[in-house]
């Protein structure tokens, strides 16, 4: 299989350096944290979520990930809440396995792995949460790649959503296996924007650095809760229409969420939002319709609210409906994903992805603030 080879020597090279000498030394003369390096090797496939996508899709796919984790070791609350979740910090490859049209994917994020089950269990049930940037070799281009529809630039954002499991199977090295679905677009930045949606089976070897032996304590320590969480933001973002390398235009949005803590970790609710798009008057005159009345370019939608909270970060999942469109285009469904950040008390950092089903509109930048 195309790339094998290439994993293969890769992990042969990890392998004899994590038995050599030099990781011997490591151990001896490690930092206070403990701390985790992984290889792990990847196989899947790229989702056809537009029939357009076919021509595409050539075979399997195929990667390899290096991971520097970070464990967390209980001197905070919340790492004894979380059931001391790691954070990491990962480069991945992947063969995308059409080296013309397409090319490799090569991808740098932090993430999280968030603990499922109790600690006492020697496996580890992990959700990692990720996201971060990655690099196509081979984007659209009008005259040696026209057929490309799904990834119009190099950069792209990527996110990761992975199920995974950690045994130790011996007090330094651990055995890391799971399945993920993994995403690359550019938020409709740079057209065609169709993204790539991949799903990937891992598996590879971590080595403990550091303490080795660590006990971990659970105390019966709980997080507040805040009932009630009323926030408004602004974002906006900037997006092309479907002509590659045509205009960009911006759009804007202000929310008004309510949620409710069902504990320290979810919370759920709803809220409000008004949109401003430019690019609608483009669509409008695509129509030969013209326009310049703001109640023809507004739209305005209700929306039911989930979110995740891990300490100051949250990831929120939307699903809304207009209730004030005149421009039908995508329907009158919208849905968001990404993450907030708790800047201090009051002030959130928004980073967040609208999409209408499977098609991302844009990404989302902005402030809001929490009463």
């Amino acid at each position: 299989m195309p790339g094998i080879k290439k994993y293969i020597i890769v992990f042969q090279i990890i392998a004899f350096l994590l038995n050599s000498d030099f990781a011997k030394a490591q151990v001896q003369n490690s930092p206070k944290e403990d701390f985790i390096l992984s290889a792990q090797g990847h196989a899947g496939y790229i989702i056809e979520h537009r029939n357009n996508m076919g021509n595409l899709i050539k075979g399997h796919i195929y990667g390899v990930e290096l991971n520097y984790i970070f464990k967390t070791n209980g001197c905070k609350t919340w790492h004894q809440v979380y059931k001391y979740p790691e954070l990491g910090l990962c480069y991945l490859h992947i063969y995308l396995s059409n080296p013309t049209q397409l090319g490799n994917l090569e991808a740098f994020y932090p993430y999280t792995n968030i603990r499922l089950n109790k600690i006492k269990h020697k496996t580890a049930l992990n959700l990692r949460l990720a996201t971060g940037i990655c690099y196509v070799t081979k984007p659209f281009d009008r005259i040696t790649n026209h057929q490309n529809e799904a990834i119009g630039s190099h950069l792209n954002a990527f996110v990761n959503l992975r199920l995974s499991t950690s045994t130790m199977l011996t007090k330094a090295w651990r055995l890391d296996a799971g399945a993920g679905l993994s995403h690359a677009s550019n938020g409709a930045y740079e057209t065609p924007n169709l993204g790539l949606n991949m799903v990937t089976v891992n598996l590879g070897l971590g080595y403990v650095f550091g303490n080795q032996a660590c006990t971990y304590i659970v105390d019966s320590v709980k997080l507040p809760v805040q009932k009630w969480q009323t926030s408004v933001l602004g974002v906006a973002g900037i997006k092309e229409l479907e002509d590659p390398g045509g205009k960009k235009y911006v759009a804007f949005s202000l929310q008004g969420n309510v949620l409710r803590g069902l504990n320290y970790k979810n919370s759920l609710g709803g809220g409000l939002e008004v949109f401003y798009n430019s690019s609608t008057k483009q669509r409008w005159a695509a129509d030969s319709i013209y326009t310049s009345k703001p109640s023809d370019i507004i739209q305005a939608g209700a929306k039911i609210c989930y979110a995740y909270n891990f300490h100051k970060l949250s990831f929120p999942v939307e699903f809304g409906v207009y209730f004030y469109k005149k421009q039908p285009v995508n329907g009158i469904f919208f849905h968001r994903i990404g993450f907030r950040y708790m800047l201090t008390k009051h002030l959130i950092a928004n980073f967040t992805l609208l999409t209408h089903f499977a098609k991302a509109d844009y990404f989302e930048w902005g402030l809001g603030y929490r009463f």
